[in-house]
């Protein structure tokens, strides 16, 4: 059977609680392909994701294997979440600082002339341009993996939460609602919020755990 130009063009929505819907045109309808359709998609959006935290790692400046394990575990379940689509159009690099350093982000829009810097021929990023957000971070948690995760975790989420680009991604695969109340958080709580998603509650427990107390108070 011919395949249809919109082939593969079906989508899945977060709702609450990670549940999902799939959305498509309403031609979908009668459309014998729409199974079929839905696989490719799927299939099409789990080689994305391989490449591009391939990519990603070879790409990254991470000095130490133990960061470079914690980093393949986050991003592998980032990137699998139901939210994990809303990064496939910024393309994340990592590098560790000294631990004088403060942890930041940058972010460059990247535009479409300049995609073969990174992308090549594999087409694996968006013909329409993406934005390039520049992870520096300080591995200060020597053994602790579950605070490094919580670091890197923490670090993606303030990245794709910082600008109004970044938030424009996320509520393409949100359903309204589910956009509405996320457009309502202030930017921490926007962090908080896509630490949850992804699964890193305990992570970032034990990472906060290993911040040092505000001056003038006592931790509990």
């Amino acid at each position: 059977m011919e395949r249809r130009e919109c082939f593969g063009s079906i989508q899945e929505i977060v709702y609450q609680d990670d549940l999902t819907m799939v959305q498509a045109t309403f031609g979908c309808r009668d459309c014998l392909d729409f199974k079929a359709c839905l696989q490719f998609a799927k299939e099409r959006d789990e080689l994305r994701k391989q490449n591009m935290i391939a990519k990603i790692i070879d790409l990254s400046e991470v000095h130490s294997n133990e960061i470079g394990s914690c980093l393949l575990e986050c991003l592998s379940r980032i990137y699998s979440s139901p939210l994990g689509i809303a990064l496939f159009r910024n393309f994340l690099l990592f590098y560790e600082v000294p631990k004088e350093t403060t942890s930041s982000t940058l972010t460059i829009p990247i535009s479409p002339s300049m995609l073969e810097l990174i992308d090549g021929e594999e087409g694996l990023l968006s013909e329409e341009g993406f934005t390039l957000r520049i992870v520096l971070f300080q591995s200060h948690f020597p053994g602790q993996q579950k605070a490094n995760k919580g670091l890197i975790a923490c670090e993606v989420a303030r990245a794709i939460s910082s600008d109004g680009a970044g938030v424009n991604e996320i509520l393409k695969v949100l359903s309204e609602p589910e956009g509405a109340k996320f457009k309502r958080l202030d930017p921490e709580r926007r962090i908080g919020w896509l630490i949850e998603r992804w699964g890193f509650r305990d992570e970032f427990q034990a990472f906060q755990a290993e911040l040092p107390p505000p001056k003038g108070k006592k931790r509990s």
